[in-house]
């Protein structure tokens, strides 16, 4: 079984298992982003999510995500 996710809630991070956020992927009040190169994102990815790699977090996060204050869960493989 895969480790625990983790997401930002009120600026504290709780963990959330794989199955949340596969059951939560549809759910619009939750961001899903993974941080993975962009040709892992394209090879498997949880359906609905976002590619934000770990090197442009800092430069495209505000480009990719609309609302910063909502639930972000933040993956770093795909649903194998």
């Amino acid at each position: 079984m895969a480790k625990p996710q983790i997401i930002e809630a009120q600026h504290e991070y709780i963990s959330i298992s794989r199955e949340e956020i596969i059951a939560r992927s549809e759910d619009r009040a939750l961001v899903l982003v993974n941080v993975m190169p962009a040709d892992s994102f394209k090879a498997a990815h949880i359906s609905g999510s976002i590619n934000l790699p770990l090197a442009d977090i800092e430069g495209r996060a505000r480009q990719l995500i609309s609302n910063l204050e909502q639930e972000i869960a933040i993956y770093c493989a795909g649903p194998t």
